[in-house]
């Protein structure tokens, strides 16, 4: 034992057993080779003293204690210089300090300076602590044990079984990463583990004490606020009483570092043991898809990505690099990319986006990574649902300087670094020279292939293909050649083929002649003649080139040529097929359509051109009564009876079905030819008898295209139906610029309710008693971008039996409840009157919109609104109207019958109809105070309608007068521009609360 500072414990065991014994000096004294030292000495200063001269050497070589009742009487210690010199020695007692290998190491010794003897009991007593004085050092021994091998690093830990509480030095806190003060037993321990490590654990545990089987394993440890783990070697070794294991202890070492160089060296051996894979499978010519796929998903799991690729670098025409991958993970996030992934198949994905992190890699040839590539600036965009991209390492693969190639990895769980391209670079060179040798071998296989399929082109193609020399002599030829010029092949080569001709309108420019010798030009194309061996010409589609493969500049030539001769009849037999009708050997509508064309382009000078339809009228009852057999050869003599009919200038055509068309190209304005074609129709024999309904439009007063025109007489065609049949009708040109400004005005409300144009404005109704505001009336307000502010009446009536109508109607209904509820909500109780169109109001859908906007507002009074329907649309068709009427009454709102006294209602109508209130129409109360007509009118409705039980609102009311006469005849409520003028929603409340009766 070297360390020789003091002990506190053993100096106070050596201070006690002064005061017990009674003596002045009490040791504890250690020997080594050369001297004996104190590591306790109560009463003495001296530290050590030489060995020959202690009292202790002589302690140690016996079994027993050691007394010396008088030192000076004693042979062996007379003469000692600690006897006959300080501090004067006459008693010793020492008890001999014995290591666990029973080794005597000191003693434990009692020194007085007077002659004296202690009883053996005494010296049991002092031999009792000379045993824990040992103790004591044998702990100070393995303390100074367990620093040595904490500060080497190793830990020690113990588990006592009985407590479930565990010991830790020093090295084992450190690697933990905690305080001392951190509580650990058994379960805190074991939970430093990664989970499938604290599985093993536990279950060597278990086996330790229930088996008494020791264990050495390698666990990963995670590191506080950190995804690293750390490596560490953990073993363990029972101990057991009576076969009963009583603690587990064992050692923590760090092998971070060792694990580290394992597994390296384990991706090495992989890396070249994939590498080999893949340059055997190259010189066996076996399919590298699989190789490099599975290649790809060892880079993958070696560097813990996520996903990655190996990809080719090529370069378009424009020399701007891009990838084609030979493997790539399968990153797909919906059916669309999948199906585009599985498309990809073998021959693998392109990519060639610059503006992103595989791009960088690309244009610069340089190692890129970014492990933060959600904030990169060089990522680029990423499509919908691509899932994320957290980090990113690009790796070129160079080959003598050339950049070939490229690997990528993704979203390792840790940041990518250079050391991970360091340790990939000699794989990544070997990969270069790889596929760089599957280029060359690629290039070499598809050179081969080409030549093979030149080859079988040149000997098999059905075109006609020829080489010629510089001056044009025939020096090749293939089958097809020998087959359509009816020559051999020994007659062929070295002439020239000057039974090829020129026809005179192929376009190609003149074939010159040098010195009246046949001549090709270069670079020509276009239709040629072969002058077959028998005489006969053969029409072909000629192409001759130069070829300047000797590099002189004189060059070689090479012609191909098809036979024509089949492509020309089809051709021909299409279009017969196309333009002509095959029941009736008229033209078709494409027929027409050419020669309707090519009448236009001769239309001049004044001339005019008619073009009709004409459509039989009942055909359908003559097909079902003859059949379809039947019905087909009554249209052919419709279609002989009507060409028979016509003039030479006049042409006959059948659209289709039972409809014909007639194109005149010289019109001279008269109706008689019209009239000749119906009663020809009439003529024709058969039973019933036929008619047809004729459509009309002149050109150039209808200044359009073919189309246009048969459209145009298809239009007026179907009125002539609408007329009863036979007879004719001219396409007029103004009611077809109406039809297209109503369209126009259509779309334009259309748009304008797409892009909130319109607005409503609201005219107060006072109650004629209380001479106060009770309701108002919506009217439509449109604020055209370009028009201004547009009343109603200029574009209502466009909308007339359209869709817009419809839905014009519903945000109506939809704007005013909205104004109505907010109102409601800030406490004005008062209604609101709209009105709907006539198509609305037959319309059985138009209650469900109604139900559906009033649910929108579940707090708002049904009957505060009110729906106005004008009378002459009511009575239009009157059972719809009223089952429309009453499903809006069951709702709960208000019906007015508007404009009362313009139609001719009966009293049984006003009687029968769901409504609640009428309007007497404006025009009648602003002429009452001026025309006893127009006062019996306002009397008169006032009358009916009292008695039959409705409300009376009057419109058009504009002074006092009007007021009073119209409270006189009993009317209910009264509005115009006497009382208030439509105005917007910010007005309306300020205006309500302010109004006075007008004077």
């Amino acid at each position: 034992m070297s360390d020789r500072s003091q002990d506190p414990v053993l100096e106070r065991v050596t201070a006690l057993a002064a005061a017990i014994y009674q003596v002045p000096y009490v040791l504890v004294s250690l020997v080594d080779e050369d001297c004996q030292w104190f590591k306790s000495h109560h009463g003495l200063e001296v530290q050590s003293t030489p060995r020959e001269v202690s009292f202790c050497g002589h302690a140690i070589l016996g079994e027993d204690v050691l007394e010396v009742p008088d030192a000076s009487r004693d042979e062996r210690f007379a003469d000692n210089p600690l006897v006959i010199g300080a501090p004067y020695i006459r008693y010793y007692l020492g008890v001999p300090l014995r290591s666990p290998e029973g080794h005597a190491i000191g003693t434990l010794c009692l020194i007085d300076t007077r002659p004296r003897t202690i009883l053996p009991g005494e010296q049991a007593h002092l031999a009792t602590l000379a045993t824990l004085v040992m103790q004591r050092l044998e702990l100070l021994r393995l303390a100074r044990q367990e620093q040595v091998v904490t500060r080497s690093g190793l830990g020690l830990w113990e588990l006592d079984i009985a407590s479930g509480s565990t010991w830790w030095n020093e090295a084992v806190y450190s690697l933990y990463e905690v305080e001392r003060d951190f509580e650990h037993d058994r379960v805190s321990g074991v939970a430093r583990y990664v989970p499938e490590d604290q599985a093993r654990l536990e279950h060597c545990l278990t086996r330790a004490l229930d088996e008494q089987q020791p264990f050495d394993l390698s666990l990963r440890m995670m590191l506080n606020g950190s995804d690293e783990q750390r490596w560490v070697r953990a073993t363990g070794r029972p101990a057991s009483v009576g076969g009963v294991t009583t603690t587990v202890s064992g050692t923590i070492q760090d092998i971070t570092v060792v694990k580290r160089h394992e597994h390296k060296l384990a991706r090495h051996q992989r890396l070249d043991a994939l590498i080999n894979r893949l340059q055997q499978n190259f010189i066996r010519g076996d399919d590298l898809a699989e190789t490099f796929d599975d290649t790809l998903k060892v880079l993958v799991e070696m560097t813990n990505s996520d996903s990655g690729f190996i990809g080719e670098v090529y370069y378009d025409d424009a020399g701007a690099p891009y990838l084609q991958t030979h493997a790539i993970t399968d990153i797909s996030w919906d059916a669309a990319s999948l199906a585009r992934f599985q498309a990809a198949g073998p021959t693998g994905m392109r990519f060639t986006r610059l503006d992103s992190l595989f791009g960088e890699v690309m244009r610069t040839g340089k190692l890129l990574i970014s492990n933060r590539a959600d904030q990169d600036p060089r990522r680029g965009g990423l499509p919908p649902g691509h899932p994320p991209l957290i980090r990113f390492i690009g790796l070129p693969i160079h080959h003598d300087d050339q950049l070939v190639a490229m690997l990528g990895l993704a979203n390792c769980p840790t940041d990518y670094t250079p050391a991970l391209a360091e340790e990939l670079a000699p794989f990544l060179r070997s990969l270069g020279q790889l596929i760089d040798s599957l280029r060359l071998h690629q290039e070499h296989r598809e050179a081969q292939r080409r030549l093979e399929l030149a080859s079988r082109v040149f000997a098999d193609s059905r075109e006609a293909i020829f080489f010629t020399d510089a001056e044009q002599r025939l020096i090749e030829v293939n089958d097809a050649f020998i087959a359509i010029t009816g020559r051999s092949r020994e007659g062929l080569l070295g002439q020239r083929p000057s039974f090829i001709e020129q026809v005179a309108c192929s376009g190609g420019g003149a074939w010159p002649e040098a010195d009246g010798q046949w001549r090709l030009p270069l670079h020509w194309r276009g239709e040629a003649v072969v002058r077959h061996s028998d005489g006969t010409a053969v029409p072909i589609q000629l192409s001759f080139s130069p070829v300047d493969n000797e590099g002189d500049g004189r060059g070689h030539g090479v012609g191909v040529f098809s036979d024509l001769t089949e492509f020309k009849r089809h051709a021909e037999e299409l279009y017969l097929a196309s333009h002509t009708d095959r029941l009736t050997g008229l033209p078709n509508r494409n027929g027409l359509v050419h020669l309707m064309r090519d009448a236009l382009a001769e239309c001049s000078g004044g001339r005019s051109l008619a073009v009709g339809i004409l459509d039989l009228d009942g055909f359908s009852s003559i097909n079902q009564s003859l059949g379809h057999a039947g019905g087909d050869r009554v249209l052919v003599r419709v279609a002989e009876t009507l060409r028979q009919a016509l003039g030479p200038r006049e042409q006959l055509a059948r659209l289709g079905g039972d409809e014909y068309a007639i194109l005149l190209h010289e019109y001279d304005g008269h109706p008689k030819v019209f009239q000749r074609m119906l009663a020809a129709l009439e003529a024709v024999e058969q039973t019933p008898r036929l008619s047809g309904s004729l459509g009309v439009t002149l050109y150039p007063q209808d200044n359009a295209d073919p189309d246009t025109l048969l459209r145009h007489a298809d239009q007026a065609m179907y009125r002539a139906k609408m007329m009863g049949g036979n007879t004719f009708v001219f396409f007029d040109l103004q009611q077809e610029a109406a039809m297209r400004q109503r369209q126009a005005m259509i779309d334009s409300v259309a748009a304008g309710l797409a892009a909130d144009e319109f607005e409503l404005y609201f005219q107060p109704q006072l109650e004629i008693t209380s001479r106060s505001m009770e309701g108002v009336e919506a009217l439509v307000r449109w604020h055209h971008p370009q028009l201004g502010t547009r009343p109603p009446d200029a574009f209502l009536s466009a909308l007339t039996g359209s869709e817009v109508e419809l839905a014009f109607d519903a945000w109506v209904l939809e704007a005013a409840l909205a104004h109505l509820a907010a109102w409601y909500a800030q406490g004005h109780r008062f209604s609101v009157s709209i009105n709907i169109t006539p198509q609305s109001l037959v319309n059985e859908g138009f209650a469900d919109t109604l139900a559906a906007a009033l649910a929108v507002h579940p707090t708002l009074p049904p009957e505060l609104l009110g729906i106005e329907v004008l009378e002459s649309a009511a009575l239009d068709d009157i059972a719809a109207a009223t089952r429309v009427m009453e499903r809006c009454r069951q709702l709960g709102v208000q019906l007015a019958l508007d404009d009362f006294g313009t139609g001719y209602s009966s009293l049984a109508y006003l009687r029968d109809l769901p409504v609640d209130t009428v309007k007497v129409d404006k025009r009648f109360v602003i002429g009452m105070l001026e025309r006893e007509e127009d006062l019996a009118i306002v009397e008169s409705v006032v009358f009916m309608a009292k008695r039959f039980g409705k409300r009376v609102v009057a419109e058009g009311v504009e002074t006092l007068d009007h007021i009073d006469r119209l409270a006189a005849m009993g009317c209910h409520r009264v509005q115009g521009y006497g009382i208030a003028r439509p105005m917007p929603v910010p007005q309306l409340v300020p205006w309500m609360q302010s109004a006075t009766t007008p004077e």
